[in-house]
């Protein structure tokens, strides 16, 4: 009988553990951050970049992507990028909480991978619009008339 109890009470603590893990979980995943115009942010997350991994994210030029770590070993290598970018990423592997910045300013397709993750699909792309294309959208979204040229276009 004793043994039952024994059995019974760490049961018990085991499972009150588990829950108060998983409510601090849940809470981290809904918080949401206000960021300053012209800024998105790409979380890294398991093993891809969202957006980036499943669809190409689409900027204007002239826009900061403020990349999150939601879980750790991650680093952002560029392996493709504009000729005339000087963008070289973030090479450091860092932990859950970090946070790195780049404004893009140069026009084109950037392609990067995560270099521990890279053989299991953690690679982004992040298109730059021209400023041809940025202008056409504006008029065109002005008149209620907005096209898919920036989908048409990555």
């Amino acid at each position: 009988m004793q043994r039952r109890q024994y059995l019974a009470a760490c049961s018990a603590i085991g499972a009150s553990a588990l829950a108060g893990c998983g409510g601090g979980a849940d809470q981290a995943s809904t918080t949401e951050t206000s960021l300053p115009p012209d800024t998105v942010q790409v979380d890294l997350v398991d093993y891809a970049f969202r957006p980036g991994t499943d669809e190409t994210l689409v900027v204007d030029p002239g826009t900061t992507v403020h990349f999150v770590w939601k879980t750790g070993g991650h680093d952002i290598v560029p392996r493709d990028v504009p000729a005339d970018s000087d963008w070289t990423g973030e090479e450091e592997i860092t932990g859950q909480g970090y946070t790195y910045d780049y404004t893009f300013t140069v026009p084109g397709k950037y392609h990067y991978v995560c270099t521990p993750h890279e053989s299991l699909g953690m690679v982004g792309d992040i298109y730059v619009k021209d400023e041809a294309t940025s202008s056409e959208q504006s008029s065109s979204a002005s008149n209620g008339t907005a096209g898919s040229a920036a989908s048409d276009s990555a």
